[in-house]
């Protein structure tokens, strides 16, 4: 083998530019857990910010959508480009139970963690026996 070989070679058809960068909506992974209190949803979804996170919810369904901004700074001047400008989207159907009025999300460390707080009525309980 040839110690001497380039790693990126600059021979014509070697790297394809590509002049547009579309966006990819890609699917992010899930953990779903209960608390006593709560439903708790994480969803990994690095590269976005709080600003360019969408939630919406309604007693059916909790919605949401983020962009991801440029990995590269401005102006760099691309041999290769394959990882492109993508956006997350993902829903989850809501049974009963779900108080609307108690839902908090928090995005740190690349994970969005929302935490769905449950109506009185789903809240378990311990019944004492006599």
């Amino acid at each position: 083998m040839n110690k001497n070989v380039a790693l990126i070679r600059r021979t014509p058809g070697a790297i394809v530019k590509r002049n547009e960068i579309a966006e990819s909506l890609v699917t992010p992974v899930a953990d779903i857990y209960e608390t006593v209190d709560a439903f708790v949803v994480r969803l990994d979804m690095p590269g976005t910010s709080n600003e360019k996170i969408k939630l919406s919810i309604d007693p059916d369904r909790l919605s949401i959508r983020a962009a991801v901004g440029t990995l590269h700074k401005e102006g760099t001047g691309f041999l290769l480009s394959e990882i492109g400008q993508k956006a997350y989207q993902r829903e989850f159907n809501l049974g009963d139970g779900i108080d609307l009025d108690r839902v908090e999300a928090v995005y740190a460390d690349g994970v969005l963690t929302i935490t769905l707080g449950k109506t009185d009525a789903m809240k378990s309980r311990e019944i004492r026996v006599n």
